[in-house]
């Protein structure tokens, strides 16, 4: 549970994304091309580094609902397939879900299992929120 609106949510992400803000330590976001995050069709270049790992990957935006949703497609890198981001509001707090459909690609496709990559992708998630909800907290 995030403590703030979906609306501060979504600004803050956005911003993360877009690579404006670096509150989320271990993912290197950086917008790719001419559209702005927040827009379908915006390309961001993720690194994200965890244990030692780090994963590579590009994913774009083909869907977007202001303060609600955002479907991420990835498209080119360590992983392929989509996921769904959604803030659902509980009072004044935000309940984020993030459901992810991804298949490894290349060397994580081999490292994968031996580095237990799913377990990996829930400790970075759970920091994110936890460091979404520190840096929300101080704005």
């Amino acid at each position: 549970m995030i403590n703030a609106t979906p609306s501060r949510v979504f600004a803050a992400l956005s911003d993360e994304y877009a690579g404006r803000t670096h509150w989320w330590t271990e993912v290197n976001s950086s917008q790719i091309g001419d559209i702005p995050f927040g827009q379908v069709g915006a390309v961001c270049a993720v690194e994200v580094r965890t244990h030692g790992i780090t994963a590579r990957f590009k994913w774009r935006t083909s869907e977007i609902i202001d303060d609600h949703y955002i479907r991420f497609e990835y498209h080119e890198g360590d992983i392929a397939g989509y996921a769904d981001l959604r803030l659902v509001p509980d009072g004044e707090a935000t309940r984020v879900e993030y459901h992810w459909r991804v298949k490894t690609r290349g060397k994580a496709h081999i490292l994968g299992p031996l580095f237990n990559l799913k377990k990996r992708h829930q400790e970075v998630m759970l920091s994110g929120f936890a460091k979404l909800n520190a840096y929300l907290a101080e704005s």
